[in-house]
């Protein structure tokens, strides 16, 4: 049946249009090309930058000025040295306790793997839990996540050329969603040129004439688009359409074990290249909420503690459809030693 004629679900992506869906693909008002022509993708691009803009503002004394002037111009910023020598090593021995559950996502010939840090992970592992619940460390996510929400956190680990396949498709740089979101790697060992950093586009996240242009015209296309993932709202640009926005060579973010990174992945940012069997162990945070709520939020337990428990039931999900169709879900549980051998 085509989707236009699925009436059930009109509310609902009329409803995601105040939200964060993204899909030109699933939503086909969020895909029309005639909604778009008439300015629907920029309309909501312009509004959730202005509430993000007044949420930083409301915000703003939880990151110190400079940083927040290097967020401001360049979409990231970087605190060298957050975590000394001796934090270091006793976060490093806590994550190689026994315990947790990984799970795998396998991109092109790139794995990548995570541990949920929640309070049963934490519970025995006190300097991990220390810096998770530090008021400096949540600060400066939730300024540049625009909500004083709790981020969700990972331990995460990067696996380059970790099995045979394609080219990953995250080392093409790309926008993460159509608004300002959050994202940062707080790193626990030396990060070089051979480990693919974390690389983005300097000054990428301001939306110029160029990038306003070059937005427009790919969301009345965005339909159509077969990359997959611009079709679904994460937009990819090669290096002629970087140089059509007037922006500069992605950079690779190089750092020393105990940076902190914090990046608004509204910019074109990606992995850089590695070689093989090369990867990094990180701590890594993700903040995205409703961008036209303008309330800054409230960080709340009870509130994380539910998004955390629709989170894992959602995986529980997941695992179930795969395990039906004989096959292993997106995120698909790993032996935790697995990762952190």
């Amino acid at each position: 049946m085509p989707r236009v004629l699925k009436i059930h679900m009109w509310p609902l992506w009329f409803l995601a249009l105040f939200g964060q869906g993204k899909s030109f693909k699933a939503n086909p008002l969020i895909g029309s090309h005639i909604l778009n022509r008439l300015g629907l993708h920029m309309i909501r691009v312009l509004l959730a930058r202005a509430v993000a803009h007044f949420r930083w503002l409301l915000l703003s004394s939880k990151m110190p000025k400079l940083l927040r002037k290097a967020y401001a111009r360049d979409g990231f910023c970087i605190i060298t040295n957050f975590l000394d020598e001796h934090e270091l090593a006793a976060i490093r021995q806590e994550i190689r306790t026994p315990g947790g559950t990984a799970r795998q996502m396998i991109q092109g010939n790139t794995a990548t793997q995570r541990i949920l840090l929640d309070e049963a992970f934490l519970q025995t592992r006190p300097s991990l839990s220390a810096l998770i619940h530090s008021g400096s460390f949540v600060d400066l996510l939730e300024y540049g996540a625009a909500k004083a929400c709790m981020p969700l956190m990972y331990i995460q680990r990067i696996r380059n050329g970790h099995l045979p396949g394609s080219v990953d498709p995250q080392k093409t740089m790309h926008s993460d969603t159509f608004h300002p979101t959050m994202k940062a790697w707080l790193f626990l060992e030396d990060v070089e040129q051979k480990h693919g950093p974390f690389t983005y586009v300097r000054g990428s996240h301001k939306l110029t004439k160029a990038r306003f242009n070059w937005e427009y015209a790919r969301s009345c296309a965005a339909g159509k688009l077969r990359d997959g993932y611009s079709e679904k709202g994460s937009f990819r640009a090669s290096p002629d359409d970087l140089a059509e926005m007037n922006l500069p060579e992605p950079e690779g973010i190089t750092a020393k074990a105990g940076t902190l990174v914090i990046a608004n992945t509204n910019g074109f940012h990606g992995r850089g290249d590695a070689e093989d069997g090369e990867g990094r162990i990180e701590i890594w945070a993700y903040g995205r909420h409703n961008p036209f709520n303008p309330l800054p939020g409230f960080n709340l337990k009870f509130i994380s503690n539910i998004e955390l428990f629709f989170l894992k039931a959602y995986w529980r999900h997941k695992d179930k459809q795969a395990k039906k169709r004989g096959v292993k879900s997106s995120w698909h549980l790993i032996d935790t030693n697995e990762m952190l051998d």
